[in-house]
């Protein structure tokens, strides 16, 4: 899945009931090699990781995470930081270490889940495409066929895709803001502490209306939600005090 304009060539799209082939295990001499690519997190993945480690979302982003703001959009996106090595922070000698709460595009992979409106209708598609550029990866082609359905199922992605499609509403209403909003630097800052780093956003702004952050991940996903959009909408507002307005965008979600 995603959600900013610097779009790979995600490969070959898969058209509903389609099948492929793929297979992955440490036998294989590129185990590991995909973890050398660009992770780009969802709030859900995020939010799931630091309950994992046992951490909130600051510590996670500033220890794990780089925060990229994509120069056509405006919109913040997060990505996990690399070894020395070129390696992902999390790839030991024996696999990903928070493989129980690695974020979707691992679970995904190799396919990618993109989402995108559509021109003729108000509803928005869902496409899935195969990897084919990762020459390095042995894998594919590999084993038995597979249905979309049933790789994303076998990986425990509905819970992920149900979290991160209620998240893609954030990005989507942001984009329809106007130029100079989306690529003012405080409208960025604020969407970024609500989107992604909730749980500070909620220690500094909740006590001013005596809101909880929830302990449920996917309720948290549509608590964040409903604040992020309050504040695109009130995002014009911004220059009227950061207190202000995110203790009412808070109030009203």
């Amino acid at each position: 899945m995603t959600w900013h304009e610097n779009l790979e060539d995600f490969g070959k799209k898969l058209e509903p009931g389609s099948t492929f082939r793929f297979e992955c295990h440490p036998k294989l001499t590129c185990f590991g090699m995909c973890c050398s690519t660009e992770i780009t997190l969802t709030p859900y993945d995020i939010a799931r990781m630091r309950r994992h480690l046992n951490i909130d979302t600051g510590e996670f982003l500033s220890t794990y995470c780089k925060v990229y703001t994509d120069p056509r959009t405006g919109f913040p996106f997060v990505v996990l930081k690399h070894k020395e090595d070129g390696k992902c922070v999390f790839l030991g000698n024996h696999g990903c270490s928070l493989y129980e709460s690695r974020p979707s595009c691992c679970r995904n992979y190799p396919l990618a889940r993109v989402i995108d409106d559509d021109d003729n209708s108000d509803k928005r598609l869902t496409i899935y495409y195969l990897q084919q550029e990762a020459t390095y990866c042995e894998g594919l082609g590999r084993g038995s066929d597979r249905t979309v359905g049933g790789y994303c199922e076998m990986n425990g992605l509905i819970p992920y895709e149900k979290a991160n499609d209620l998240f893609l509403d954030i990005p989507f209403a942001y984009q329809r803001l106007s130029h100079s909003v989306r690529h003012d630097s405080e409208v960025q800052s604020m969407v970024f502490e609500a989107v992604f780093n909730f749980d500070s956003f909620f220690a500094k702004y909740g006590r001013f209306n005596h809101v909880s952050a929830p302990k449920d991940d996917h309720e948290m996903i549509v608590l964040v939600r409903s604040i992020a959009l309050n504040l695109i909408k009130k995002s014009a507002r911004l220059k009227l005090g950061e207190q202000t307005v995110n203790s009412e965008i808070i109030r009203d979600s």
